[in-house]
């Protein structure tokens, strides 16, 4: 009779080790959908979301070249050398 009351017990372990990881493995799935909304969010805003560009077009004032630069000068690079060159 003892025998069967162990068998029992581990039964009821065993339904409860099992009835613990389902709801476990539901939590991870749950909390992956979540996730991967998420990051599938974020993918679809940084496409929406463009940036503006820092490089623009100038025109040199010495000389009239038009140049792509990012920087705020208003002398193109060869203007720009001449100027120092004659600094020094």
């Amino acid at each position: 009779m003892g025998d069967f009351i162990m068998a029992k017990d581990d039964e009821e372990l065993l339904e409860r080790k099992i009835r613990e990881w389902e709801e476990e493995a539901l939590e991870r799935k749950i909390k992956a959908s979540v996730q991967w909304n998420y990051n599938c969010s974020i993918k679809m805003f940084k496409n929406y979301v463009k940036r503006e560009s820092t490089i623009k077009n100038v025109t040199c004032e010495k000389c009239g070249k038009t140049y792509r630069t990012n920087s705020d000068k208003s002398l193109c690079f060869s203007c720009e050398e001449k100027k120092l060159s004659r600094k020094n």
